[in-house]
C-alpha cells in the first residue's frame, strides 16, 4: 500500500507520497448527512516528518478553496478540502460515506504495517 497525494486540478504528479508520512491514525467523525447521531464516518489522519509538514503548510496555504485526493492502487479513498494552512503536520482525510467499518480498519490496518515498512527501509537506505 503505498499511499499518494494529488492536488485537485493539478498536473496528475503527487505532491506527497509514502516517504512523506511518519504514521497514520484511524478515527471516526460524526455523520452530518443523516439524522441518526450514530452513523459514523471513518477518516485517516497522515502525520507527516518535519520537512514535508512544511511543505503541506505551504501548499494548504497556496491552495485554500482546493482538494487534496488520497489515492491508493489508483483510486481515490478519501478527499481533504483545503480551508486553511494545516500547521501541525497532521492531514486527515474523511473516507466515503458508504465505507463500512471492517474495510475501513483493514485499509488502516494495510496502510499502517506498510508504512512501517516504508520508514525502515527509508531510514536504513538513510543510514
Amino acid at each position: 500500500m503505498r499511499p499518494r497525494i494529488f492536488l485537485e486540478g493539478a498536473a496528475p504528479i503527487p505532491i506527497f507520497d509514502e516517504y512523506d508520512f511518519t504514521g497514520v491514525q484511524l478515527g471516526t467523525i460524526a455523520n452530518i448527512m443523516t439524522e441518526n447521531p450514530s452513523d459514523r464516518m471513518y477518516a485517516l489522519w497522515f502525520s507527516f516528518d518535519r520537512r514535508s509538514a512544511m511543505n503541506l503548510q505551504k501548499e494548504t496555504v497556496r491552495n485554500v478553496g482546493k482538494r487534496l485526493h488520497l489515492v491508493i492502487a489508483g483510486e481515490i479513498v478519501g478527499v481533504h478540502p483545503i480551508e486553511g494552512g494545516i500547521t501541525n503536520g497532521v492531514l486527515p482525510f474523511v473516507l466515503s460515506a458508504n465505507m463500512p467499518q471492517a474495510n475501513a480498519v483493514m485499509l488502516f490496518e494495510q496502510l499502517n504495517t506498510s508504512l512501517m515498512h516504508i520508514r525502515a527501509e527509508y531510514e536504513a537506505k538513510k543510514g
